[in-house]
């Protein structure tokens, strides 16, 4: 069963919703806490923030002041704070509504196929939103312009930044349904993953400020073979490890020669935010450059009028088709009769229309029996797998009556269209591939198609022959 805590309409069952998730991580982050520093991760406001930027109509002021009461009540009841509670959380607060403010109007606008620019759009978003949370943070906290301010200020700024390019890219991801889990544990996806663990390792023992990059060039392998779901989960939990491993002295980053008063911790967030930026625009990039050749293949694969297999799409189909030298594979190749003069009468649009046509009738005689085929100008094919003499003829003229029983309504016009139809058939013999198979067969087929032409249009040839195909089938 799917509880949904969110509906467009319930705006009290969304504000107790939200307070309640808003109460649950602060929680979470509360006890995260370590000796001095505010936080070692937390996590809520980009948490918040990524809820509101996939439910764009909880960006409203009432949800947000429910948000930001669940962080007072946290403070309160379980830090012991009373005003302060209230001036630190406005910091939390101006994160969340920046960060959504600069997400949400593209998140529903722009589809999956986009998310490179979603992407790009997360680090200005994170950075500026950052920047007020951590100069109300470093105010509420200490009014004067001095160290305390600055060390503060980088505390507040290095942990909000750094989750936010952490949290924000995976919890905004789209196509975590479309995933499929038994191809993510071939060789090739999981040992980028184990390279990753292996970089975390060398670099918590050699150690040193460099320590923190030696993941990189592991999650930019990733970025190129994971999906940007899979991806942005590995950079989270690394990012999530170096902070640990550097909070806990583990990989050691600090050195002697600190030019500004910055902890090692605060260093580490910021060397954390650069690290998982740059696999994650590789990560996108990839898969712009992905899908920018899956449509590509579409569009060389599928005739754009009438939606059929291309011819460049029909050969490559076939190399999905199990291959065998005794299974039996027919062509039907079928010719618009007089179609230069129904372009010449009615225009090209309506050749268009009567091209859309004769598709749309050969899909439905055709079904799921064969592949359908334009092959050029007003030439289709039709190619049909362990089909008998009598069953290539007998689908060819259920074609030619589908085409030519109905009337086309041209311009306001009725008119026959009729085609003609050459068969062959054949098995594939000596050859190795349904290639070069299919492509004798056309060339046969094209024989008896012009028979058809010459003895009046508007038939199959022949009846009953097959093809002989390196000296087979008769």
């Amino acid at each position: 069963m799917r509880v949904k805590l969110f509906a467009e309409h319930q705006t009290k069952k969304n504000a107790l919703s939200l307070f309640l998730l808003t109460l649950l991580f602060c929680f979470l982050g509360s006890h995260l806490r370590i000796p001095a520093e505010l936080s070692l991760f937390w996590p809520v406001n980009a948490i918040v923030a990524a809820v509101i930027v996939r439910h764009p109509y909880l960006h409203r002021i009432r949800y947000y002041l429910a948000s930001f009461a669940a962080m007072v009540v946290n403070d309160t009841v379980f830090s012991g704070w009373a005003w302060p509670a209230v001036t630190l959380n406005i910091a939390n607060l101006l994160f969340i509504i920046i960060s959504v403010s600069m997400l949400v109007r593209h998140y529903l606008r722009d589809s999956s196929r986009t998310q490179l620019g979603n992407a790009l759009r997360i680090f200005p978003a994170c950075l500026l939103a950052a920047f007020a949370c951590a100069t109300w943070g470093g105010l509420a906290q200490d009014m004067s312009f001095d160290v305390r301010f600055a060390t503060a200020w980088g505390d507040w700024f290095s942990e909000q930044f750094s989750t936010g390019l952490m949290l924000l890219p995976f919890l905004l991801a789209r196509g975590w349904r479309s995933l499929s889990f038994a191809a993510l544990l071939a060789p090739g996806k999981w040992l980028p993953v184990l390279s990753v663990l292996l970089s975390l390792v060398v670099g918590a023992m050699i150690g040193g400020a460099g320590s923190l990059t030696f993941p990189v060039p592991a999650l930019i392998w990733c970025a190129i073979v994971l999906p940007i779901p899979v991806t942005s989960l590995v950079i989270l939990l690394t990012g999530i490890t170096e902070i640990v491993l550097v909070s806990h002295g583990v990989m050691n980053i600090q050195g002697n020669d600190n030019l500004l008063p910055l902890s090692h911790l605060t260093s580490a967030r910021l060397g954390v935010a650069t690290v998982a930026i740059s696999p994650l625009i590789v990560a996108v990039s990839m898969d712009a450059v992905r899908q920018l050749n899956q449509r590509l293949a579409l569009r060389a694969n599928y005739d754009f009028l009438t939606q059929l297999l291309s011819r460049s799409g029909l050969y490559e189909s076939l190399k999905e088709e199990p291959f065998s030298a005794q299974r039996s594979v027919g062509v039907i190749l079928i010719d618009v009769d007089y179609f230069k003069a129904i372009n010449d009468n009615f225009g090209h649009d309506a050749g268009d229309g009567v091209l859309e046509e004769i598709a749309l009738r050969m899909q439905k005689v055709v079904g799921s029996q064969g592949r359908i085929c334009r092959f050029g100008g007003e030439e289709f094919a039709i190619v049909l797998f362990d089909a008998h003499a009598a069953q290539l003829f007998q689908l060819a003229e259920a074609v030619r009556q589908a085409i030519g029983k109905e009337k086309f309504w041209l311009q306001g016009n009725t008119v026959t269209v009729t085609v003609s139809l050459g068969l062959a058939q054949g098995r594939a013999g000596e050859e190795r591939d349904w290639h070069s198979v299919v492509n004798q067969l056309v060339s046969a087929a094209d024989k008896n198609l012009y028979l058809s032409k010459r003895n009046g249009r508007n038939q199959t040839s022949p009846a009953f022959r097959t093809l002989t195909l390196a000296g087979e089938v008769a």
